[in-house]
């Protein structure tokens, strides 16, 4: 059969998938194992996750550093063992730290488990903390600030957070050095003998997982000790400000960070699903109503996004660019007509209808490998999503009309009352 390259091929509908999360197993000491069986390698990915991140430190960086920390080795295996041996059977480790939960990864070859997950359980358990290598780590993560915080995009962000959610809350926090000089290998003692409990831990084993697997991960974290109570999941009111546009002097920036925050209703809500149609189609994607003008029409930008974040606690929509200096009022009318037309005029089902596929063949990828499902089932632990929450997506958006997203519009998209901060050298924007 010949193919006409010069015809677009007929768009279809996408059709149906469904994902069924399984039931963990909980071992005696409170650990809960989560398996994704599947996969065409012998591979495998132990995630390893701990009630505890970044709302429950009492000093910023607490959390992600002693995840950090973990790599460079415990009371029995010093960090250059664990390098070697990771490098040797061709391992990976990492971690990461969430609002209410610090993740740390390993992913391995099945043959080589055995001889890496012993020494990864010791120092996730049992973190020796060198003061020589925490003085490294230090000084690569004020590094990597110093740099974030000499952009525009950075600085537009963090800003505009903090007059959000208040100049105490977590997500409005500004790292500096000062907070580097704070911290001490006893905190991260303190945080680690608080949160790093068994009844504390949920594991996700994602990938070729056997009986020899399954057993292997079972008996190192199963014998592990209980220990004592595990404080609840700490809580931060919003304070958000009066204050509705503001702007942040960076001299000699060549362009200018924008940030536009408004107020959305959390995953569980019945709006999230359908609100996330009608972000997407604002500016979530290459084809998006924002790039569209701001970048193909206007040329304003080289690129826009509009996302809805839904956190366990709650959500926001974020608007987020840079742009010529010169070119930061005219992007933000633009920025508003488009948010207030999507309240006065019903979007084309034609358009409607691309949302909706790029959205469900986004989501399809969840369903690729067993990798991408461990993600997803993460999601549920970690995001304050519901086990049956991908099959309610699919069926929503699948019926959500353009009239019902032209309403969502009018209730949650209002430029007025975006919280909105500008980055940049004022005397270039002004001019």
């Amino acid at each position: 059969m010949e193919i006409d390259y010069t015809q677009q091929p007929p768009i279809s509908d996408f059709g149906s998938m469904r994902l069924d999360v399984p039931e963990p197993t909980v071992l005696p000491n409170g650990v809960k194992i989560y398996v994704i069986d599947g996969g065409a390698h012998e591979v495998n990915r132990v995630e390893v996750a701990f009630g505890g991140g970044t709302f429950d430190e009492d000093k910023p960086m607490v959390a992600t550093l002693v995840a950090a920390m973990t790599v460079h080795g415990s009371e029995r295996h010093s960090s250059q063992e664990v390098a070697e041996t990771l490098d040797y059977c061709g391992s990976w480790f990492g971690s990461r730290c969430l609002d209410h939960h610090t993740v740390i990864t390993l992913h391995s070859l099945n043959r080589c488990l055995g001889t890496v997950l012993p020494m990864i359980a010791d120092a996730v358990m049992h973190p020796a903390f060198p003061e020589s290598e925490f003085q490294l780590v230090i000084a690569k993560m004020r590094s990597a600030y110093q740099t974030a915080r000499s952009k525009v995009k950075y600085i537009s962000n963090v800003h505009a957070q903090r007059l959000f959610f208040g100049e105490e809350h977590p997500l409005a926090r500004d790292v500096h050095d000062a907070h580097f000089d704070d911290i001490t290998t006893a905190d991260l003692r303190r945080f680690h003998s608080r949160y790093y409990r068994p009844q504390n831990c949920t594991i996700v084993l994602a990938g070729r997982i056997d009986d020899a697997v399954l057993r292997l991960v079972t008996d190192i974290f199963g014998n592990i000790p209980r220990g004592g109570d595990v404080p609840a999941p700490r809580t931060h009111a919003t304070e958000r400000s009066a204050t509705r546009y503001a702007t942040v002097h960076h001299p000699g920036a060549v362009q200018a960070g924008i940030t536009m925050l408004m107020p959305a209703p959390g995953r569980s809500h019945a709006d999230y699903i359908k609100l996330r149609v009608l972000v997407m189609a604002l500016g979530g994607y290459f084809g998006s109503r924002l790039m569209s003008n701001v970048r193909e029409d206007k040329g304003y930008t080289y690129g826009i996004t509009a996302s809805l974040l839904g956190r366990a606690t709650g959500a926001n929509i974020s608007i987020a660019t840079e742009c010529d200096n010169a070119y930061v009022e005219p992007l933000i009318a633009e920025v508003r007509s488009e948010i207030e037309r999507l309240g006065r005029e019903p979007i084309p089902e034609d358009e409607l209808g691309m949302v909706k596929q790029y959205i469900m063949s986004d989501l399809a990828k969840t369903l690729d490998t067993p990798f991408s499902i461990a993600g997803y089932v993460d999601s549920t632990l970690f995001f304050g999503v519901d086990r049956d929450y991908l099959n309610r997506q699919v069926r929503e958006i699948a019926a959500v009309t353009p009239g019902e997203l032209m309403l969502l519009a009018r209730k949650y998209l209002h430029a007025d009352d975006a919280t909105i901060v500008v980055a940049g050298d004022e005397a270039a924007t002004a001019s």
